[in-house]
This record gives structure tokens, sequence and C-alpha cells, in this order.
């Protein structure tokens, strides 16, 4: 394994939370990032709070996250916001802004991460 990605997975082990995100690639998560998180040791993210994030082309994929990328997750014992965040072109505005619903996942979803690591902070 190169340096690059060496210190990569090292970030990733340290870092206090994750914000998760992927594109989703004929209905499912992309290899690379499958062959990433099959590098880090399972018991590394136990309890680390987690954002599932994921972008497609249409809502038909929306439920990458709930199918593939929670239970991806859930191997690790990471601690997954309860809501994840799937994004697509039709939320978009034409700047690229999320609109609507998706705004409101994206708040919902911060704001649940940014609670969990509170506590994570409070009970140290």
């Amino acid at each position: 394994m190169g340096a690059d990605a060496q210190a990569l997975i090292a970030r990733i082990e340290a870092a206090p939370a994750l914000i998760i995100g992927c594109p989703v690639f004929q209905g499912g998560y992309p290899g690379l990032f499958k062959h990433l998180f099959d590098q880090i040791p399972p018991g590394v993210l136990k309890g680390r709070p987690v954002l599932i994030t994921a972008c497609g082309g249409g809502l038909r994929h929306a439920l990458v996250v709930e199918h593939q990328l929670r239970p991806l997750f859930g191997f690790f014992e990471a601690l997954t916001m309860p809501t994840a965040v799937y994004a697509c072109a039709p939320e978009l505005d034409a700047d690229g802004a999320p609109t609507g619903a998706l705004a409101q996942r994206l708040e919902t979803g911060v704001a649940q991460l940014a609670a969990s690591l509170r506590e994570i902070r409070c009970a140290a």
C-alpha cells in the first residue's frame, strides 16, 4: 500500500467523527470505496459518529444509504446518525445548491452529528 493510501487510512482512523459520502454506481457503492474500508480494522470505528451520505443521478437509488452504507458501518459498530443523506440532481437548484427536502436532510444530519460529538466530549 502506498504512502498516500496509508495516510488517508490513518486520518480516517484518527477522526473524531466521519462524514462518509460516495457516488452510487449501478445501484451500489463503488468498489474502490469498499476497498478503502476493507483496509480498516473492524474495531477501530466502534462508537465513532458517522453521517452517511451518497449521491446519484436520480431518486431510484435513494435507499443505497440504508441498504448498503448503513450495514457497512454497522459491521464496524460505528454510531451512524439516524438521518442519512442521499442527493440527486433534481434536488439541486441551478447553482448546484440543495433545495427543499435535501436541504432539510442535510441540516438534520449535521445537527445530529454535532450533538453526538458534544455528547462524546462531555462524557470524556
